[in-house]
């Protein structure tokens, strides 16, 4: 029996994996399989599905987009809280996976993201992982832990400076920080999807400007040592060093400024944090993650 296995339910796409614990560092991905994210049944079913050719397992973590109740004392633990996806409100996304493990681990994408990330990193300092696609998400770990409170962070909701010249898209807060620069946002803005827009475009320089905002505020509440940024919009070559120049400028001397990497596991980073978190559970260490006993 193959012990541990992953989801990973983003905005575009949702992956499962089979792995392993890896010493000292994020789980090691063994096999993957990857749908585009579509309606929450057929979705589900295909990744449960893949899964059980390959189980049973010990544990099954599952790390999805949000809003997302993660507290397991909750009548509707391990459910959507809101429309982030359309139909994927209410939807049930531990369900699916009930009987292909002991036991299940929930966390969102960002959360297990930035899980890995750290674990990677040598575990040493508070780390924030941020992904800009579909939307934006981030996720806070603090002393070998990741951040909830009531809920989990929801960091593309911050309210950031623009200029007033687009509305923003968000269905509930209209110009949040991702309500205006995520990369739905960035093609209501200009047109075009992000992956076409050419390099010289002026539409860059402001979503430079947008997401140092939107880094500002989360160095000035966590102070971590790292933020890592990630998504399909960051694959654009050269908006990582010109949003961290940016951030710099911005906070003009006044804290600690933090390092604005690539994610170190590439694609894998909540696929590997979620597997880790697997591990842990597997050894009884629950203050590291939110599971629930099949």
């Amino acid at each position: 029996m193959v012990e541990l296995a992953a989801v990973e339910l983003g905005g575009t796409r949702c992956r499962a994996a089979t792995g392993r614990a890896a010493a000292g560092k994020a789980g090691a991905v063994a096999e993957r399989f990857e749908i585009l994210t579509g309606d929450p049944q057929p979705t589900l079913a295909a990744l449960a599905e893949w899964l059980h050719a390959r189980g049973p397992f010990a544990v099954v973590a599952v790390a999805s987009f949000g809003p997302l109740r993660l507290d397991p004392r909750a009548h509707d633990y391990g459910r959507l809280l809101a429309e982030s996806k359309p139909d994927w409100c209410d939807a049930d996304v531990l369900a699916p996976f009930r009987s292909l493990a002991k036991r299940l681990v929930l966390e969102t994408d960002v959360g297990a993201a930035a899980f890995g990330e750290q674990l990677q990193r040598g575990g040493r300092d508070t780390l924030v992982y941020v992904t800009i696609g579909t939307g934006i998400g981030g996720g806070l770990v603090i002393d070998d832990r990741v951040h909830h409170g009531r809920l989990h962070p929801e960091m593309g909701h911050l309210r950031v400076v623009h200029d007033g010249s687009f509305t923003g898209i968000c269905a509930a807060h209209g110009d949040c920080w991702e309500g205006l620069a995520s990369g739905t946002a960035l093609a209501a803005r200009t047109g075009m999807q992000a992956e076409k827009l050419p390099d010289g475009d002026p539409a860059w320089a402001t979503e430079a400007e947008l997401l140092a905002q939107g880094l500002l505020a989360i160095t000035a509440v966590a102070m971590p040592g790292t933020i890592v940024l990630g998504g399909g919009v960051m694959q654009r070559a050269g908006l990582r060093e010109a949003v961290a120049r940016r951030l710099a400028e911005l906070n003009g001397g006044f804290a600690p400024l933090p390092e604005v990497v690539a994610p170190a596991l590439g694609e894998d980073s909540a696929l590997s944090g979620a597997l880790e978190l697997a591990a842990r559970a597997m050894g009884d260490s629950a203050p590291h993650c939110r599971t629930q006993n099949r």
